[in-house]
């Protein structure tokens, strides 16, 4: 039979407990992370739809033509989603020369910005 004294029994008790409590906080830790990931994109998501519903209003569904103060916080608006394929898309749209160039690259912004809010 195997005699363990007692300051052994100790160290490999304290072993044993910081071992399991290492495996627990690595979980917990990757759970944290992936929580942050998940919160950030939430935010994301919510600027390019806050942005996608203010270039609808302001752009689709108004009758008159765009004015300084709507085009300014849109392009303040894009500026803030630091997403550099929207705003080449947005650069694309404001670039336009016709009405049918304008036109279509509305619908592609548009198609951009549901993409990236359905990730």
């Amino acid at each position: 039979m195997i005699i363990i004294n007692k300051k052994t029994f100790f160290i490999t008790a304290l072993c044993a407990v910081a071992g399991v409590s290492l495996i627990i906080n690595g979980a917990l830790y990757f759970a944290l992370v992936q929580s942050t990931h998940s919160c950030q994109v939430k935010q994301v998501n919510a600027k390019v739809l806050a942005f996608r519903d203010m270039f609808t209003e302001k752009v689709l569904l108004d009758e008159k033509e765009i004015d300084f103060n709507a085009r300014l916080s849109l392009e303040t608006a894009v500026r803030a989603l630091n997403d550099q394929e929207i705003f080449d898309q947005w650069e694309l749209f404001t670039q336009s020369q016709t009405k049918e160039d304008a036109t279509l690259q509305a619908k592609k912004l548009l198609e951009l910005l549901i993409k990236k809010t359905s990730q």
